[in-house]
């Protein structure tokens, strides 16, 4: 996958890292009620698992590479290497996280704040913790770590996982500059009564993540990339890096990251692709180019005056510029970290000073705790790190060029300004207040200047993570709530600070930066300031804070006069916001009513801005407004205003993967939806256009199949369905189904829809998010969301089915039929039909519980059983089986008829005492001397001249599926113990010719039963049958030939020869021939001779047969001798040279005759045996087969070729690559003189009179 919420492998450099706490446990306890605690415990799993794999990747790359994993750099700073990545032509670049080496700051007035400084607060950060993430670990036992605060003050929290504690000086220096108690005077701390909780950089976003979860309020970084190794595209761009700290912070919105800079001002050749061009900016990386953290640069010590005023200050050249790509104001502040005396690692006594960015960072993460611990003095909390980060940068002493830069941010940190700002909200001299703007309302106010100060209103808010940007140098904005703010005055409107290019600035719509600020030069009298937001806000709302200053705390008089500039906007369904022209000091009453009715319905509201909800679509309202004083005089009410909301449409949260490269939803099923799909642009599909019925109680199953690019990764899984249809999913049950990340191919899940859920169509949300379970309205790093349209009505489907029918019983048995009855089955909606089944065959359905059978044979077992069904086509289990065996055959059978035998009948033009069948469809025909159709049909009578046959011709008269009986007179064997009925058939032609049957009844033709049958084509000749009797004997039978035509006219089927005889009868032995054709199936026949060269059975030739086809012929032969001849008309056997033809006869298992290759014929001689039906194989014979060839090859000097072969009479052809005949004639003496051709290819074909001339390729030589 690409690289999930890691470093990057570039160095990073030692900027240090802080986080302050609240420490009491009530304090502690509030932030994380307010902290998304499964949102980190998610990330940071995540951010864990994938730290750990990218370093130990990057150890791999170091042993294949041989870079160093540790290393101490030429200006003292400290790297280590933490991943590995690709540049643009594929090699592998390490990335390195590395220390900004730092000096002592004390330009930012934190000493005013401090016990004895000039504000009389006494801040010391008593009871505040901060947390420092760097390069080691500072040495505990350091003697600036005692002290007033308390002994022990810094603890390491990581050593057991970095195997120990791991000291560096870098990292002890840091966190003297936020806790040093002073000891020495000039290493005195920002916060020297604080604790500090230390850990290595390794895992650093992970811990951070478990820390904020914690109730973490700040953290330090004085670390960062090394610049001189990473890709041009990391340079401003908010890569993944990036992105994972501003989710870190979004999720914990108290905790606030500073960051340092970096040191790499002077180093214009790293970055070979800078921002507009310009080489001496464009140098900030990974971390720092994250939205909601602090970026702080490094000041030259700075000119403060006694009371605080800032006389003059410059940048060190050393401290990396900004802007991001999308031209953000980065760096934020600035603090001082030149020549910075702070606490060593070296002794419990050591110290030293140090210049960078390193330790201006520490020095506005100290002051940063003051502050919060001065209003949480004050306030009984802690601001929110948007509010802090605000409060600073509203406060910041402008430096180096008018407004805000990409050098010094806003400003040189003024703590003393900041804290008084905390202090003057009480007076009313300052406002800080802490919001919430919901999707489609403005916030307005109105404020009144005190006419000294400007008039300064900032807005700062946490942003949600936004997308990584994968280009180099984009301009794209990664904001993603973008919220605005302004001031105006009559008709005059002040708006803010932005940058408009890489050294300028100016005043306008800031899209970029989650930090805006307004300054009001000279303000007097009264303004109003209103805060929006563009589009729709993701999540729904966004969290903020407004700072204002430069306000009066004399109260204003108010005068009640009428408010103008009535305006109604973000008009919904069932909302509306009503805003007007402040009238100074006052407070309003505005009232609305439906457009034309009388009654009015009144609210009060305390700013010049009113949110009216409650309303109904599609209708006319009229609002109008009042204002009102504390002194209880009213202005009259303004003119209507009037507006119309429109149709409800819900608007669902957005919801996304920020990357489908790796992984992506390919499948959705549930119930009719079957959704096949690629990847969503931006991690999002929208098919709502799909959608599916679901009924009230009914339970579903719904599959999610995943598709991996590359690696399979962990994903989790969840759905959600708007039961209510109120546009949300965070109603109870609403998730109905979730899934713990795992690699399987395809997850499923069950849920049942409430019987509460509201009747129509309402949205389905399917997310799937890299090893975690989403949530509804998240936007995650890796996955894809996909919504769907589900139609809720109805009741479930009904899947239950009936019970079994109970007590099947069969009675009144006859010879054809049977009576069946049995128990009701009960059903949960209702039984609506039963089927009767005969063995596993339905025979009947019916809605009652009893059926007569009918159609049985006479003595004959059968079985039945009963199921029952619903109407929902749900069966129940069988019924108990009833097994029943119909009465025997009457003994006395037909008596009156043919009682005299043997008996003969030739069909000698006529049909004797034969009848033609009224109940069929054609009739059985007298012939001689062949069919009238072509291919079909015997060519002549078995015995005598005449025979009987059904013609097929006639579609539609003759086939397909057309009935022929011929039935026999009755045959007295009451007499008889024995007899044996033979006839003799012919049917030959196409395969699909259809059947014939002997069938045979003893109750006068009511009922008939099969005693022989064939289908399809059995070959080209009389076949002979014999049908043992003796079933019959004792009574009478009636015996008919029963033909079915098949789906061609070419199936003439004909009988003759027949005979009953009656006595004993010596049965006869079965044997099988298995023909597998070659590709000339019309050249094979076959026949059985008996020992006076009789022929007994035939068949052949099968040019109607499929090439390679297999036909099987069963014979039942008396016992004697005979012998087996198979043919082929053009002398090559059936194998091997057109075809793997092969036969075999058999009988018993043994095998009498087999092979394949032979030449014209082969011939088989076996006997089978008398009483003991043996059969067994005598003799053989074969003939040669064909053989044809011709040498030498190539011909080279004299060009005669000489033909082999067993056949006279060949001819041949010669013929050029082209296809041209060259040569043609008849082969004399087995030559063919080809002295007239020229040097080439040919191909020469000997041909032997066959539909298989032989042809080889030929190579004539000079």
């Amino acid at each position: 996958m690409a690289q999930r919420l890691s470093h990057g492998l570039f160095s990073i450099l030692f900027l240090f890292t802080v986080g302050a706490f609240a420490q009491t446990h009530q304090q502690k306890q509030g932030i994380i009620k307010e902290t998304n605690i499964t949102t980190l415990t998610q990330l940071q799993a995540e951010i864990s698992k994938k730290a750990t794999s990218e370093k130990q990747a990057a150890l791999n790359a170091a042993q294949r590479n041989g870079w160093q994993v540790k290393m101490t750099n030429a200006d003292g700073s400290f790297s280590e290497l933490q991943k590995v990545v690709l540049d643009d032509r594929g090699n592998e670049v390490p990335v390195y996280y590395t220390t900004y080496n730092v000096a002592a700051a004390r330009s930012t007035r934190a000493n005013h704040l401090n016990i004895g400084g000039s504000l009389g607060l006494s801040l010391d950060g008593q009871n505040m913790t901060a947390n420092v993430w760097d390069g080691g670990h500072a040495r505990v036992t350091h003697q600036e770590y005692d002290g007033p605060g308390g002994n022990n003050r810094v603890s390491i929290i990581d050593a057991a996982s970095e195997g120990g504690t791991r000291l560096n000086f870098h990292a002890a220096h840091v966190t003297g500059t936020i806790t040093a108690s002073g000891v020495q005077a000039n290493a005195k701390g920002m916060a020297p009564q604080s604790k500090v909780r230390g850990f290595m950089w390794n895992d650093d976003v992970a811990e951070a993540t478990g820390e904020a979860a914690n109730g973490m309020l700040l953290s330090n970084h004085s670390y960062g990339y090394r610049s001189d190794l990473v890709p041009d595209q990391y340079f401003g761009a908010y890569i993944d890096d990036s992105r994972a700290w501003d989710e870190v912070m979004f999720n914990a919105p108290y905790y606030l990251m500073v960051v340092a800079a970096g040191n790499d001002g002077n180093a214009n050749s790293y970055n070979g692709a800078p921002l507009d061009g310009n080489s001496s900016y464009d140098k900030l990386t990974g971390h720092s180019t994250s939205k909601n953290n602090l970026v702080v640069a490094n000041a030259q010590d700075a000119n403060v005056s006694a009371d605080g005023t800032l006389v003059s200050v410059s940048i060190n050249s050393s401290s990396s510029e900004g802007p991001t790509d999308d031209y953000r104001i980065k760096p934020d502040i600035t603090g001082n970290g030149t020549g910075v005396y702070s606490t060593y690692e070296s002794s419990d006594t050591a110290y030293n000073s140090i210049t960078g960015t390193s330790m201006a960072s520490p020095n506005v993460t100290g002051t940063l705790l003051l502050l919060q611990q001065h209003y949480n003095n004050l306030n009984g909390n802690f601001m929110r790190a948007a509010t802090l980060k605000g409060v600073a940068l509203h406060t910041a002493d402008d430096a180096g060029p008018s407004g805000p830069d990409a050098v010094y941010g806003w400003g040189l940190l003024n703590a003393k300004a900041a804290a008084e700002t905390i202090s003057a909200v009480s007076s009313g001299e300052s406002k800080i207040e802490e919001l919430t703007l919901n999707s489609g309302q403005s916030y307005t106010i109105t404020v009144d200047s005190d006419g000294i100060n400007p008039l300064m209103a900032s807005i700062s808010w946490t942003d949600r993570a936004g997308a990584v940007v994968t280009a180099t140098n984009s301009n794209t904005p990664v904001l993603v709530n973008d919220l605005d703010i302004r001031v105006s005055k009559g008709g005059t409107t002040y708006q803010p600070y932005r940058l408009t290019g890489v050294t300028t600035n100016g005043t306008g719509d800031n899209n970029v930066d989650p930090f805006e600020r307004i300054d009001v030069a000279g303000a007097s009298g009264t303004y109003t300031i209103t805060v929006t937001h563009k589009g729709s806000l993701t999540g729904g709302s966004q969290n903020f804070s407004l700072i204002v200053t430069g306000l009066s705390g004399t109260p204003v008089v108010c005068n009640a006069t009428t408010p103008t500039g009535v305006t109604a906007s973000n008009v919904t369904f069932d909302s509306a916001t009503v805003n007007w022209t402040a009238v100074p000091a006052a407070t309003y009453d505005v009232r609305y009513r439906v457009s034309g009715t009388s009654s009015w319905t009144t609210v009060a509201s305390g700013t010049a801005s009113i949110d009216l909800t409650g309303l109904t679509q599609l209708t006319s309202y009229e609002v109008q407004v009042r204002s009102k004083c504390d002194n209880g005089t009213t202005s009259s009410y303004s003119s209507s205003t009037t507006f119309t909301t429109p149709e409800f449409q819900l608007v669902y949260c957005d919801s996304n993967g920020q990357s489908v490269a790796d992984e992506y939803i390919s499948r959705v099923q549930l119930e009719s939806i079957n959704n096949a799909s690629g990847a969503g642009a931006g991690g999002y599909s929208d098919f709502t256009g799909i959608s599916t019925d679901l009924a009230k109680d009914g339970t579903y199953t719904i599959t999610v199949t995943p598709t991996w690019t590359g690696t399979t990764y962990s994903e989790g899984y969840s759905a959600w369905i708007d039961y209510n249809q109120d546009g949300d999913f965070a109603d109870a049950g609403e998730q109905v189904w979730s899934q713990a990340a795992t690699q399987n191919t395809s997850v499923s899940g069950s849920f049942t829809v409430p019987a509460g859920a509201a009747d129509g169509a309402t949205r389905m949300r399917v997310s799937m998010k890299y090893n975690g379970v989403p949530t509804a309205c998240e936007s995650f790093q890796y996955g894809e969301v996909e919504d769907y349209t589900i139609v809720i009505g109805g009741t479930p489907p009904d899947t239950q089915a009936p019970t079994a029918p109970g007590s099947l019983t069969a009675s009144d048995v006859t010879q054809t039929t049977v009576s069946l009855s049995w128990n009701a089955s009960t059903d949960n909606v209702g039984v609506t039909g039963y089927d009767v089944y005969r063995s596993n065959t339905v025979i009947a359905t019916v809605t009652g519980t009893s059926y007569e059978v009918t159609g049985l044979t006479a003595n004959t077992a059968y079985s039945f059983r009963i199921k029952a069904k619903d109407e929902a086509g749900n069966e129940s289990a069988f019924s108990n089986t009833a097994n029943v065996t119909t009465d025997p055959v009457d003994p006395q059978g037909c008596t009156t008829g043919i009682s005299s035998f043997p008996y003969n009948e030739g069909f000698e033009n006529t049909i004797g005492a034969w009848t033609q069948s009224t109940a069929d469809d054609i009739n059985w025909t007298v012939d001689a001397s062949g069919t009238p159709s072509s291919g079909t049909g015997p060519s002549a009578a078995k015995q005598g001249s005449y025979y009987i046959y059904v013609e097929a011709s006639g579609n539609g008269t003759g086939y397909p599926n057309k009935q022929a009986i011929i039935t026999s007179p009755c045959f007295d064997l009451s007499g008889e113990s024995g007899a044996t009925f033979s006839f003799s058939y012919h049917m030959y032609g196409a395969a699909d010719m259809g059947s014939m049957a002997l069938e045979a009844s003893t109750d006068e033709g009511a009922t008939w039963s099969s005693i022989w049958s064939k289908t399809g084509n059995q070959g080209n000749s009389w076949l002979d049958v014999a049908v043992d009797l003796a079933a019959y004997a004792g009574g009478g039978v009636q015996l008919r030939f029963n033909r079915v035509t098949g789906g061609t006219w070419q199936a003439d089927v004909a009988i003759d020869n027949v005979s009953l005889t009656t006595g004993t009868v010596t049965p006869c032995t079965n044997v099988t021939l298995s023909i597998t054709l070659d590709n000339y199936p019309e050249e094979t026949s076959w026949q059985i001779r008996n020992s006076s060269n009789q022929v007994v059975a035939s068949g052949g030739t099968y040019g109607s047969q499929p090439d390679g086809s297999t036909i099987t012929v069963t014979e039942c032969l008396d016992a004697g001798t005979y012998t087996f001849t198979i043919s082929d008309t053009y002398g090559d056997g059936i194998c091997c040279s057109y075809g793997n033809g092969s036969y075999a006869l058999t009988s018993g298992g043994t095998t009498l005759a087999s092979g394949g290759s032979f030449g014209s014929s082969e011939s088989t001689t076996f006997t089978i045996g008398g009483g003991t039906n043996a059969a067994f194989f005598e003799s053989m014979s074969t003939t040669e087969p064909i053989t044809i060839g011709m040498y030498p090859n190539p011909l080279v000097g004299n060009k005669i070729l000489n033909v082999t072969s067993n056949k006279e009479d060949l001819t041949y052809m010669v013929r050029d690559m082209l296809g041209r005949t060259v040569s043609q004639g008849k082969v004399t003496n087995r030559q063919i003189d080809l002295n007239q051709l020229n040097a080439g290819v040919y191909m020469v074909t000997l041909d032997a009179n066959s539909k298989k001339p032989f042809t080889e390729k030929v190579v004539v030589k000079q």
